[in-house]
C-alpha cells in the first residue's frame, strides 16, 4: 500500500510540473523581448539637459561628456568600486627615478571604428594639439610638460620639467584618432567643423554615434569589439524632455528604460511603482551660487569687460550674503533631505574633502551688522542698500536655470533672505545654452548653477586660477596666493603632502566666497524594472548612469536576454525558480515520510 502511494505521489508530480511547465512555456512566449527574438535591443535613457556639442573639444556640459565617454576612452579610466586610476588606453605607466619621465604602454587590441589601430601616436597628437592650440579647458591636465611623443606604436613617453603626480590623476581628455583631427590646421578650424553635428567622427569606445536631432534625442551604436568587452545591448539611446514631469510619464509608460536626475517633488509618484525602481545615487554634484569676480586687473576681463554689480568685488558684502543663507533648509525644503548642505568645492563623501574652521550657518542679525559697519545704507527708505556714499543700489541681477527646477526654488529662498539683509534681486530663469552665453560674456552678477565633480581634486581646484578665466573659472576670481598653492600641489611629494596644500586651498576659497556652495546634491534616478545588469559606481550608493566609465551601459540587458556567464536576475528568471518551487511543496507534502530524513540531514 505504501509502495502504491509513492507511485501516485510521483505520477502527480509529474503530471503538474508537465502543467506548470507548460503554462511556463507559454508564458515565457508571451513575455518574449527583442533580445530573444533578434530584434535591435536599445536601451533608452530620458534627461531634460540638452546637449549643446558634441566637438570633444569644446564640451560643457554633462550629455555632452556622457556621449564623449561612451565613444572615446581616457588614457586612464576610473575604477568602479573605487574611482582609483586604472587602464584604459594604456597600462598603468611606470615613473623615472627623478621623477620627470613617466612610460605608458599602449593595451593592444584597441581599433578605432574605421579599422584601423589605436596608437601611442593617437595619444601623443591628442595631448599636443590641446597644448599647442591652447584648449583652455584641458591644459591644466597636462602641467610642466617638456614632451610627450610616442616613441613607436606601444610606448608613450611624457616628460616633465618639474616632479609631477598628474598622469595618475588621471587627465581627464578623450583621446582622438589622428588620422581625423590632423587635417585641421588650428583650433579655430577644429572648432568651425560640422562633422560633429552630422556624426561621423572616427571613436574607439563602446559605443558609436549614428544619429542626433537637436532638442530631441541622440542615438549611439554599439561596438561588438571593444577592447574591454562589446556591451550586451545594440544600441543607447538619449531622450531630451521639455521637462520632469513628461520625462517620468515616459519612464512610467514604458517610453523610456531609465530617467535621470528625477527631482525630488516627482520622486514619490514613482516610489509606490511597482515596475519602476528609484535609485538615490549619493553625491556627484555640488550646487553654487557664484558672484563677479571681474575686474580690469585680470587679463580676460580687461578684454571682455564685466558688467557685475561693483558691490561683489567687495569681501564684506560676500560675506553678509554668505550669512544670510540657511544652507540646511534648502536641503530641507528644495531637495527634501535629498543632500547636505555644502561647505567646500569637493563633495563630502570625496577623499580629498576638506572640512573648513569655523564653518559659518546663518545669521541675519551679523550680515546686517557687517554692512552697516561697511557703509552699505538704505539712504531711500526703499528697502534696498546702496553703495556707501549714497550710490549704486544694491540691485543684482539673480540668475537661476530652467533646466534644474530646483535651482529656482532654491532662488526664492535666496532672494527672500536678501531681501532681510536690504539687498535686492532680479531673477532671471534662463536655459543653460543662455546661461553658458552669459557667463563668457561676463553679463551677470549672481548665478546658481553646479558641478559634476571629478574623484581627483585637481581639475575642480583648477577652475579658481586666474588662467581658467573665461575658459572654466565660475567668477573670473584671482588670487596669486591660491594660484601658487595650485601649482605647489602638482608639484607634491607624498599623498600627505598634498593634501596639506588642496586642504589650505579649499579653506582660502571657503573664506573668500567667490562663490558659496550650496548643497551637495544626491541625484535620483529610476529604472524599469524589465532591465537588469546595471553596475554602480562608486559603491556603495553610486550613480547607475552617467559615470566615470560605462560600467552601466556595457552590462544592462533585458531581464530576460541570455548572456554568456551572466545572471539576468529577476525576471523569467523568478518564473523559472517559482516553478521549481511549486514542483518542490508538491513533492514535499504528498511525500512527506519519505522526504523527512533527507531534510533533517540536511538541516544537521
Amino acid at each position: 500500500m505504501r509502495k502504491n502511494i509513492r507511485a501516485g505521489a510521483t505520477l502527480l508530480v509529474m503530471a503538474m510540473t508537465a502543467a506548470i511547465i507548460t503554462a511556463a512555456g507559454t508564458a515565457l512566449a508571451q513575455e518574449e523581448t527583442p533580445a530573444d527574438s533578434g530584434e535591435k535591443v536599445t536601451f533608452t535613457v530620458g534627461m531634460v539637459n540638452d546637449a549643446i556639442t558634441f566637438n570633444p573639444l569644446k564640451m560643457i556640459e554633462t550629455p555632452e561628456y556622457e556621449a564623449a565617454g561612451a565613444q572615446y576612452n581616457l588614457l586612464l579610466g576610473f575604477d568602479q568600486k573605487t574611482m582609483d586610476p586604472i587602464p584604459e588606453v594604456a597600462e598603468l605607466p611606470t615613473r623615472s627615478e627623478d621623477g620627470l619621465t613617466w612610460t605608458f604602454e599602449i593595451r593592444p587590441g584597441q581599433t578605432w571604428s574605421d579599422g584601423t589601430p589605436v596608437t601611442a601616436h593617437d595619444v601623443a597628437f591628442t595631448y599636443n594639439l590641446i597644448l599647442d592650440e591652447e584648449f583652455g579647458a584641458f591644459s591644466d591636465y597636462l602641467p610642466f610638460t617638456d614632451e610627450i611623443v610616442a616613441e613607436d606604436d606601444d610606448t608613450l613617453i611624457w616628460k616633465t620639467t618639474e616632479p609631477t603626480g598628474a598622469p595618475l590623476y588621471p587627465p581627464y581628455i578623450f583621446i582622438l584618432p589622428e588620422s581625423l583631427f590632423s587635417q585641421f590646421a588650428d583650433k579655430e578650424a577644429i572648432n568651425k567643423w560640422k562633422g560633429f553635428e552630422d556624426p561621423s567622427p572616427i571613436t574607439s569606445g563602446p559605443f558609436h554615434m549614428t544619429e542626433w536631432e537637436r532638442g530631441e534625442f541622440w542615438i549611439l551604436e554599439a561596438n561588438p569589439d571593444y577592447i574591454d568587452g562589446g556591451p550586451i545591448i545594440d544600441e543607447l539611446r538619449f531622450q531630451v524632455f521639455k521637462n520632469e514631469e513628461s520625462m517620468v510619464e515616459a519612464l512610467k509608460a514604458g517610453d523610456i528604460d531609465f530617467a535621470d536626475s528625477i527631482p525630488v517633488n516627482l520622486a514619490p509618484s514613482l516610489a509606490n511603482e511597482p515596475n519602476i525602481t528609484l535609485h538615490e545615487a549619493g553625491q556627484s554634484y555640488f550646487i553654487q551660487m557664484s558672484m563677479n569676480q571681474c575686474t580690469d586687473e585680470v587679463e580676460y576681463c580687461a578684454d571682455n569687460p564685466s558688467t557685475g554689480h561693483p558691490a561683489l568685488l567687495d569681501q564684506d558684502v560676500r560675506d553678509a550674503i554668505a550669512l544670510s543663507i540657511d544652507k540646511q533648509q534648502l536641503v530641507d525644503q528644495v531637495r527634501r533631505g535629498y543632500g547636505v548642505p555644502g561647505t567646500t568645492v569637493t563633495l563630502s563623501t570625496n577623499k580629498w574633502h576638506f572640512e573648513p574652521e569655523n564653518p559659518y550657518t546663518q545669521d541675519l542679525e551679523e550680515a546686517n551688522r557687517i554692512l552697516d559697519e561697511a557703509g552699505y545704507e538704505d539712504t531711500d527708505g526703499d528697502g534696498v542698500r546702496e553703495m556707501p556714499g549714497g550710490g549704486e543700489p544694491l540691485n543684482m541681477r539673480f540668475i537661476v536655470r530652467t533646466e534644474n527646477p530646483d535651482t529656482i526654488k532654491a532662488g526664492e529662498y535666496i532672494t527672500a533672505w536678501l531681501a532681510e539683509i536690504g539687498i535686492g534681486t532680479e531673477t532671471q530663469p534662463v536655459t543653460d545654452t543662455k546661461l553658458t552665453d552669459i557667463w563668457y560674456a561676463n553679463d551677470y552678477d549672481m548665478y546658481i548653477w553646479g558641478w559634476g565633480v571629478e574623484p581627483d581634486p585637481d581639475f575642480q581646484l583648477s577652475t579658481y586660477t586666474e588662467g581658467q578665466c573665461g575658459v572654466w573659472s565660475d567668477t573670473c576670481y584671482s588670487n596669486p596666493e591660491y594660484d601658487k598653492l595650485y601649482d605647489e600641489q602638482r608639484k607634491a611629494a607624498t599623498v600627505e603632502e598634498r593634501r596639506a596644500i588642496t586642504d589650505e586651498m579649499q579653506q582660502i576659497l571657503y573664506d573668500d566666497k567667490p562663490e558659496i556652495v550650496l548643497y551637495y546634491e544626491s541625484t535620483l534616478q529610476a529604472y524599469n524594472n524589465s532591465w537588469t545588469g546595471f553596475v554602480e559606481q562608486p559603491e556603495p550608493q553610486g550613480y547607475l548612469v552617467f559615470q566615470y566609465g560605462t560600467y552601466s551601459y556595457r552590462n544592462v540587458h533585458p531581464v530576460s536576454a541570455s548572456t554568456a556567464g551572466g545572471d539576468d536576475g529577476g525576471g523569467n528568471t523568478g518564473l523559472i525558480i517559482g516553478i521549481i518551487a511549486a514542483v518542490v511543496v508538491v513533492a514535499i507534502i504528498v511525500g512527506v515520510t519519505m522526504n523527512r530524513r533527507r531534510r533533517d540531514e540536511d538541516e544537521a
